[in-house]
């Protein structure tokens, strides 16, 4: 949230002292050339709208892709832990799996938001890949049930993997460059003409710096799909720990 205060910050500071300037040495307001001004910053506008346009889509599509693949982990962790509930000898596995979730909620998360994840939950995973695979059930069942586990742990594996890019992913550089360069261009170049400010082009100079920031600002606080005001919540991996205490009371562990 720091870049946001200096992005506004910056843009008062740059607005007064234009204000300043121009109060001081700015001409009294003419038809010089404001034509064709004003023709370059409807242009510099319209591109600016199209790529935070273009830019809010791919921001809310990255949002509902990572949304997508953390509920798709939370379900391989609710059907692993439905194959090894049968299983006698797999009170273990069921431990891990509640570990894994519980350190993806508590450890990975607050790490996401900048970027990281926390290798704790990715050696409980492998121990629990490992757990699932000293398994030796009894009848043809139980083996059935040992395969579906070790595909779920695939699953899992893929999942964490595809979680870790999402973290790592955010709106292109180009695209906030161009946002930037265009939103200053749409706030500079009326002041070019040199006009000394009035009470309405000091409204109207206020308004088109404010639509810049608060666009600039909007698309940066939902770059990222587990930070700012778009941030996907662990929910989906909550709502399995509830689902896991469901199976427990339809298959209780035994010792």
């Amino acid at each position: 949230m720091g870049w946001v205060t200096v992005l506004v910050v910056l843009s008062v500071a740059i607005l007064l002292i234009a204000f300043r300037v121009l109060r001081r040495k700015g001409r009294e307001d003419e038809e010089h050339g404001s034509s064709s001004v004003d023709f370059s910053v409807n242009l510099a506008l319209a591109v600016y709208l199209l790529v935070l346009a273009y830019a809010a889509v791919l921001c809310r599509d990255g949002l509902s892709v990572a949304e997508t693949d953390v509920q798709a982990e939370a379900e391989s962790l609710t059907e692993m832990y439905w194959a090894v509930a049968p299983i006698p000898e797999a009170a273990s596995v069921r431990t891990q799996i509640r570990q894994y979730t519980a350190q993806s909620v508590n450890l990975d998360w607050p790490l996401m938001a900048r970027s990281n994840m926390s290798p704790i939950p990715a050696d409980t995973l492998e121990d629990m890949r490992a757990s699932v695979i000293r398994l030796r059930p009894a009848d043809e069942q139980g083996k059935n049930l040992q395969q579906d586990a070790l595909t779920r742990v695939a699953e899992i594996s893929h999942a964490r993997a595809v979680r870790a890019d999402d973290a790592r992913a955010g709106l292109e550089s180009i695209f906030v460059i161009s946002m930037i360069i265009s939103g200053l261009v749409v706030i500079v170049l009326p002041w070019t003409l040199g006009v000394r400010p009035t009470r309405s082009s000091i409204i109207a100079d206020m308004v088109r710096v404010s639509v810049v920031v608060i666009g600039v600002c909007f698309i940066m606080l939902i770059s990222h799909p587990f930070n700012g005001i778009g941030a996907i919540p662990p929910d989906a991996l909550k709502t399995a720990q509830h689902q896991y205490d469901q199976i427990d009371a339809q298959f209780p562990a035994q010792p």
